[in-house]
């Protein structure tokens, strides 16, 4: 971020200057009184279980130049610091970020989905990445209080931006898009994912199309054009781009699709592309990269040294060897179609020399059915893997499913990730491959240190 003055604060955020500090620069904006360095802005944000006034102190001694403090909390420390009083510090956090990113006039593309927006993003930014110095949204920094600390990511030096949309309530998006102002909105898809809060996924379409609200006859909106939902936005004021593999009215297509253990190969318009990791999902992922670099004027030479430059975020598709057996570490968050493109990854990963062992864990968020869910994706994962750990409570639907087509001794339950990683000592063979997927909450990475701890 380049400097504001605390004039333009005040002129931003609509504020009020209570006190006069000595620095009249602000050189970063911090939501974190401990991050808070010589020259920030501290912003208290008021949550649901702690109120940032309580830190000002904390970020004065850090440095701060100015802090902001809303109308019921004026009883600020005494210091050499500038006061703007604000109506709302949340609201006020994003109009600052909205001021930073209308500086750049640099191409900004947002991402949104039930699942895969994270990987999408990481693509997309890889092959944009062989053009343009691009930043990304960084870990989960995709809500309504993260977008605002990625927007103050941009500067002088950047050239294109990727932001990440997450949302699990009606309206989420809505509250955001204004500070981002995209030139293309990407949707990966449109599935069960926080079912719990959205009801139906006719609801999840109308929130998730927010991101397209501020575009015009110049944007595009890049679709999933496989995703049924998706194939209902049309006759909009934005363009429309289909990418895919099945539908007839698609932009851009993949075909002669290969995919195993080496990764993903297929063709787009006669060129041939391929993707270090399998999986016929990351052909969408891939197609929008393929899209948004042509849209950029880059050559596919250019666009597949981005698509080998990909690199996984967190725990996502993380392969992991342990005492011999091959571990692919998604448990970063889940759904069921999320699982079900998980174990064909797996299913495709495999050698062939071991067994696929798929560690499943409870898919929270996804409203009614969800006994249903987990029963159908228990089912789904018999006929993908030789056996089945589940865990938590809501999975014990899932080890139901799964003993419709393995036989029992193969189907085994455990109430928590500690649980898993004790089975998995006692079950597991060299040469294996092994899934680990649940929601986030279940935490089920862990089942892989407990293994590893027993294994050594």
């Amino acid at each position: 971020m380049e400097k504001f003055s605390v004039e333009e604060v005040i002129k931003v955020t609509h504020g009020r200057l209570t006190r006069q500090g000595k620095d009249p620069w602000i050189r970063n904006v911090r939501i974190d009184s401990r991050k808070v360095m010589p020259g920030d802005l501290y912003i208290p944000i008021v949550g649901a279980n702690n109120d940032g006034h309580r830190f000002i102190g904390s970020a004065v001694q850090n440095g701060a130049a100015a802090v902001l403090a809303d109308t019921d909390h004026q009883d600020v420390p005494a210091g050499d610091f500038s006061v703007i009083e604000v109506e709302d510090t949340l609201e006020a956090l994003k109009q600052m970020a909205g001021a930073n990113r209308a500086r750049y006039d640099i191409p900004v593309i947002v991402v949104t989905g039930s699942s895969g927006k994270t990987t999408t993003k990481d693509v997309v930014t890889a092959v944009l990445s062989q053009k343009f110095s691009t930043m990304k949204t960084q870990g989960n920094f995709n809500n309504e209080y993260g977008i605002p600390q990625t927007l103050f990511q941009m500067g002088a030096d950047t050239e294109a931006a990727v932001i990440e949309m997450g949302m699990n309530h009606m309206g989420e998006i809505a509250r955001s898009i204004w500070e981002v102002r995209p030139h293309i909105g990407i949707i990966t898809n449109i599935g069960s994912a926080h079912l719990e809060n959205m009801k139906t996924k006719d609801n999840t379409l109308l929130s998730k199309k927010q991101i397209f609200s501020l575009m015009g006859p110049e944007d595009f909106a890049l679709l999933n054009g496989d995703d049924p939902y998706l194939q209902k936005i049309k006759d909009e004021t934005y363009q429309i781009v289909r990418v895919g593999l099945e539908a007839d009215n698609l932009d851009l297509k993949a075909v002669n699709v290969k995919t195993g253990k080496d990764g993903i190969a297929f063709e787009v318009d006669g060129e041939a592309f391929h993707f270090n990791y399998p999986g016929i999902h990351n052909v969408y992922n891939c197609l929008m990269a393929i899209w948004i670099g042509r849209c950029y004027g880059m050559d596919s030479d250019a666009i597949q040294r981005g698509l080998d430059a990909f690199v996984p975020s967190g725990s996502r598709m993380k392969p992991v060897d342990v005492a011999g057996c091959h571990f692919i570490d998604d448990s970063y968050n889940a759904n069921p179609e999320s699982m079900k493109a998980a174990l064909n990854t797996v299913a495709d990963w495999n050698d062939g020399k071991g067994r696929v062992i798929a560690v499943l864990g409870d898919m929270l968020e996804i409203g009614d059915g969800t006994e249903k869910r987990h029963f159908e994706t228990g089912c789904y994962a018999a006929a993908k893997a030789d056996g089945v750990v589940a865990v938590g409570e809501l999975s014990r639907h899932l080890a139901a499913g799964a003993r419709t087509g393995l036989p029992a001794e193969k189907v085994w339950h455990a109430d928590d990730a500690a649980g898993a990683g004790k089975i998995l000592t006692e079950i597991l063979e060299s040469g294996d491959t092994v899934l680990i997927k649940a929601s986030h909450g279940m935490e089920l990475h862990r089942a892989v240190d407990v293994f590893q701890e027993d294994r050594a």
